[in-house]
């Protein structure tokens, strides 16, 4: 493996890893203080996850690329850290509903009820809902969920972020390279 690849792959396991646990203690944060609003936990797990992406591949291109980096590399750099991070949170998701609070499920149920009925649908549509929340519900279901949800969600902010991380070395001595190779 060569240097600049194994450059990548270290980089973002580390960055992926920090996430991942920054992930999981805004979730247990959220979840001592009681705090069930989806739209303000998406919004932290969202602002965390693309600091790390930024933080994670600007470290690459900094420290590790000699301060340049292409676009597909940096894209690369941020799907892999949000892959990473997403293995974590994944699987922080499955020990938790499996494990930690069994209950968990039924509380949700119970939150998702309340709200429907709160949008005023009739009890045969909250009926037929909730039926098919309780097949999506499983730990294990969620945990591949979390999995493919975080990448994707990593990979859409970090074609944004890979157009402002971006720069190209302008050097002599990597266009000589180049033209050897």
């Amino acid at each position: 493996m060569s240097t600049s690849r194994g450059n990548i792959w270290k980089n973002s396991m580390n960055y992926g890893a920090m996430v991942g646990f920054s992930l999981i203690i805004v979730t247990v944060l959220f979840y001592f203080l009681n705090i069930t609003d989806n739209m303000i936990g998406a919004a932290f797990n969202y602002a965390l996850m693309i600091i790390g992406l930024v933080m994670g591949t600007k470290n690459l291109r900094d420290k590790l690329e000699g301060g340049s980096i292409s676009y597909a590399r940096s894209l690369g750099s941020g799907v892999l850290i949000s892959f990473f991070a997403s293995i974590i949170l994944g699987f922080y998701m499955y020990v938790f509903m499996k494990f930690i609070d069994p209950d968990f499920q039924n509380k949700m149920y119970e939150m998702m009820e309340e709200r429907m009925l709160q949008q005023g649908l009739d009890e045969d549509a909250i009926e037929r809902a909730m039926e098919m929340s309780k097949s999506f519900m499983t730990p294990g279901f969620l945990m591949v969920s979390t999995f493919f949800g975080f990448t994707f969600w990593g990979f859409l902010f970090s074609l944004i972020i890979s157009i402002f991380v971006k720069k190209k070395n302008d050097s002599f001595d990597d266009a000589m390279r180049e033209v050897k190779e």
